[in-house]
């Protein structure tokens, strides 16, 4: 999943018809579940309850994951070249303001996009995580809690909009380093880019001329909608913001942060508006052609099918605009589990792989969210240098921003390693991989059925558990040595052990396994394994 990552899979992909077929055998088994499925009988007339522990579950689980489906593809659309890609019969409308004439090519702040002035947002405590009654949909890493103290900052009115970024590009931001990160400067380097993906040249080069690219059509540049940009160029925007104007506070400009996006929302569709009121959270009750009306109007929930000039829609109680829907918004906080996360046993991999320090996460929803991804308590996330509709607003304050970083400080060119200092305390709470929680997940992962020959209950002994997926680090060892690699001392390595189920594994085919993992909860597990496994060396790092 990296961002110059240029392998070419060799799998040999089906034929359209074959899918086509594929999918109509999944639509028969899918509806066979919802009108036959014993779980689903009412047999005293309450109505059935589906919640984590239900099997159909799983069914939601699919639906869900399709909105995703939904709002990813579209992007790839987006980035699809024109003649390729067709309007969907009965797709929703553009937002009508994109049909305004005679857009100019060079934007005038006042004019074309509006102000965007720093408001203050007092202090408060924010309790995050959905609660495990709540009666909808959620993935895995809404589940779970964390009180976190957001001190008093400022946020600009509104997004960054495409005019406000143009002075960006205008001024040579995208050809001078030092706005952007080591990270952010090779992805730039690689893609060869100049300004917003979504920004088609419409001018002689160098006249910085644009139209913008929807999903469906070009339509001339929008300068008052919000900016199309990953998390590296809006890093890059900050730091040339800073430089240019100075920031109002004694840090430097930045990005908002989760918590912060939560004290910023609507008080009626707030965090603790929807613990109390269910339909408090809006997209329970509102569907897509309501969801733009009213004093809590937004552009969500595929209400339109593009962006909207900011400040259409009422402003959130902070007053500021476009807290939810127009675009997702890009964090400070890498993507992080809640304190008491329980990995669902149906799809076991949709967040874990991702608690890496790598993935950057996004709040607040776009105009095509829907389902969870609309929700107040959705939590999802991108890598940096990913395309999403996804803008930025900035942000300064006196304080430490208050955001979750995993591993800090060792990941250059993320977050934890530019304007934003965090703890190095790496046995703090906010590291995942330091954690009881997480060592009893590897532990279910490496050694299911651990304890049944003492006559202990195995670690994984329900009977939905998804043993095929599970003893993988033993099936990759076992692969390995299938393969009968040449062997020169019989020696094996095996970086990034984890609690050693692979390690065990070679062991029993090689004369010495040196295995080593940085974790410390890990070391702790291997050092007491290792008074019965004698043929495997440790180190932690």
């Amino acid at each position: 999943m990296l961002w110059d990552d240029m392998h070419k899979n060799d799998m040999v992909w089906p034929t359209v018809a074959e899918v086509h077929e594929y999918r109509k055998e999944v639509y028969a088994t899918v509806v066979d579940a919802i009108e036959n499925h014993p779980s689903f009988d009412d047999k005293y007339g309450e109505g059935v309850v589906v919640n984590q522990d239900h099997p159909m579950w799983a069914l939601f689980m699919g639906f869900e994951h399709e909105r995703i489906h939904l709002e990813t593809s579209s992007v790839l659309f987006r980035e699809t070249p024109l003649h390729l890609v067709q309007t969907p019969a009965n797709w929703p409308p553009i937002h009508p303001s994109a049909a305004r004439q005679n857009r100019p090519s060079r934007p005038v702040v006042g004019v074309d996009y509006p102000p965007n002035r720093m408001i203050p947002v007092k202090g408060n405590d924010i309790d995050l995580g959905k609660p495990a009654d709540f009666p909808s949909y959620g993935w895995d890493n809404e589940y779970g809690e964390r009180n976190v103290n957001v001190p008093d900052f400022l946020a600009s009115e509104n997004m960054i909009t495409n005019g406000e970024f143009w002075n960006f590009v205008a001024d040579g931001g995208y050809r001078n380093k030092e706005y952007w990160c080591e990270d952010g400067w090779d992805w730039r380097k690689h893609r060869n880019m100049k300004w917003p993906f979504f920004w088609e040249q419409s001018g002689p080069q160098g006249s910085h001329e644009y139209n913008l690219r929807t999903i469906f059509q070009v339509v001339p540049m929008q300068w008052d909608w919000p900016v199309d940009v990953n998390y590296y160029e809006a890093q890059a925007f900050c730091r040339w913001k800073t430089q240019k104007d100075g920031s109002p506070t004694s840090q430097p400009y930045r990005i908002l942060t989760e918590a912060e996006h939560h004290l910023m929302r609507p008080k009626e569709h707030d965090l603790e508006a929807s613990r109390k009121d269910v339909s408090a959270d809006k997209v329970m009750v509102t569907p897509g052609s309501e969801f733009a009306k009213g004093a809590t109007g937004a552009n969500l929930n595929l209400a339109f099918s593009s962006q909207n000039p900011v400040g259409s829609f009422p402003p959130s109680t902070s007053g500021h605009f476009d807290v939810t829907g127009n675009a997702w918004e890009w964090t400070e906080d890498h993507f992080n589990p809640l304190k008491g996360f329980e990995v669902h046993h149906v799809y076991d991999d949709f967040s874990t792989p991702c608690f890496d320090g790598k993935h950057s996460m996004i709040v607040g929803g776009s105009f095509i969210s829907t389902g969870d991804e609309a929700s107040v308590y959705a939590r999802f996330h991108f890598r940096p240098h990913f395309l999403q509709h996804s803008g930025f607003r900035l942000v300064a304050s006196d304080a430490k921003a208050p955001a979750t970083h995993l591993y800090p400080g060792n990941f250059s060119g993320q977050a934890a390693a530019r304007d934003v200092v965090v703890a190095d305390d790496t046995n703090d709470d906010s590291n995942v991989y330091e954690s009881e929680e997480l060592l009893g997940m590897y532990l279910g992962l490496h050694f299911p059925s651990s304890g049944s020959d003492e006559g202990i209950s195995s670690i994984l002994n329900h009977k939905n558990s998804p043993l095929h997926g599970l003893s993988f680090p033993q099936r990759v060892a076992q692969l390995l040595n299938d393969l009968q690699p040449q062997r020169t001392n019989n020696r094996a390595l095996d970086i990034g052990c984890a609690v050693g189920g692979s390690s065990f594994e070679l062991a029993k085919h090689f004369d010495h396994v040196e295995a080593f993992d940085f974790r410390y909860e890990f070391f702790v597990f291997w050092s007491f394994s290792l008074h019965f496994k004698e043929s495997c060396f440790l180190s932690a790092n």
